[in-house]
């Protein structure tokens, strides 16, 4: 199970980088605005994936939760 998130978020990532890359190389309109929504669906869907398995397995994926200072 954790490979398979871990495939899906790195392409989600690449989804996400080759949108943005395509988006910087397009004129300004439709074409651009749509790359544009692609790579902010893309950087949702890999954050809502994220934290449905933190809670899941109650681990951050950066790391051990830890208290914010007092």
């Amino acid at each position: 199970m954790l490979d398979e998130k871990a495939d899906f978020t790195t392409k989600l990532t690449q989804i996400e980088e080759h949108a943005n890359l395509a988006h910087a190389e397009q004129p300004p309109g439709l074409t651009r605005s749509r790359l544009q929504h692609i790579s902010v669906l893309a950087k949702y869907l890999r954050a809502r994936l994220e934290l449905a398995s933190s809670s899941l397995f109650g681990a951050s994926p950066a790391g051990p939760k830890t208290k914010p200072p007092a």
